[in-house]
């Protein structure tokens, strides 16, 4: 081979060599680019999504000053005027009071509180657990009962599931003149082997109640 020809053949190896090695890393550098602007634009719909979500937070906003102050109005409303002092006392009457009245309404005279067990003073901010149970971690708590004082009573009830249900649902609706609101509850069934043997079970309810104290209107 001549060495022209040597000459030639090189210069198209070194030619060869540079086109490949040129489409190989601009391969690479067009995928790299490809992959940016998909990321790009995947960070543009979250840019937009935030966008729209700002443009509705004064509108959550004032929703959830709406809620605060409407439960003002029902706890300033609902709860009775007290002293700490009289706050086991007085949520010893109202329990009895609804049980009471639930045996009335629904005719189940199996239904009685067998036991219950005041805990300590809280305030409904604090994190701490008190006696039979834990309130509701602070975070969860709503502003407007933050500064409140708390009690948990752990109760023991018995009865029929129906009147049960009744109980918990005038619970609910704030029959006790005070706001409450239940940590847990465990349903089991009660009484004896002659009594759940015809008809609907006694059943018996562990229950601790988170209890509110607060002064007042009425």
């Amino acid at each position: 081979m001549t060495t022209p020809m040597k000459l030639i053949i090189a210069i198209i190896a070194i030619l060869l060599i540079g086109a490949g090695f040129y489409m190989f890393d601009w391969s690479e550098k067009w995928e790299r680019k490809k992959a940016a602007e998909a990321n790009l634009a995947a960070k543009q719909e979250e840019l937009n999504a935030l966008k729209e979500a700002i443009k509705e937070l004064p509108l959550l906003q004032q929703q959830v000053r709406e809620k605060q102050e409407e439960l003002q109005k029902v706890i300033s409303t609902k709860v009775s005027n007290e002293t700490p002092d009289e706050f086991v006392g007085n949520y010893l009457r109202e329990i009895e009071r609804l049980v009471l009245d639930q045996q009335k309404t629904t005719g189940d005279y199996t239904f009685i509180i067998k036991s219950i067990s005041p805990g300590n003073p809280q305030q409904a901010s604090a994190p701490a657990g008190g006696s039979g149970g834990a309130p509701a971690p602070a975070q969860e708590t709503p502003e407007a009962l933050a500064a409140f004082q708390t009690r948990i009573f752990t109760m023991t009830l018995s009865g029929k599931y129906s009147t049960i249900v009744e109980f918990l649902y005038q619970l609910g609706a704030m029959k006790l003149d005070r706001l409450v609101t239940i940590n847990s509850l465990h349903m089991s069934r009660g009484g004896t082997a002659s009594e759940t043997s015809v008809g609907s079970p006694t059943l018996s309810l562990d229950l601790p109640i988170t209890a509110y104290l607060k002064t007042g209107t009425n």
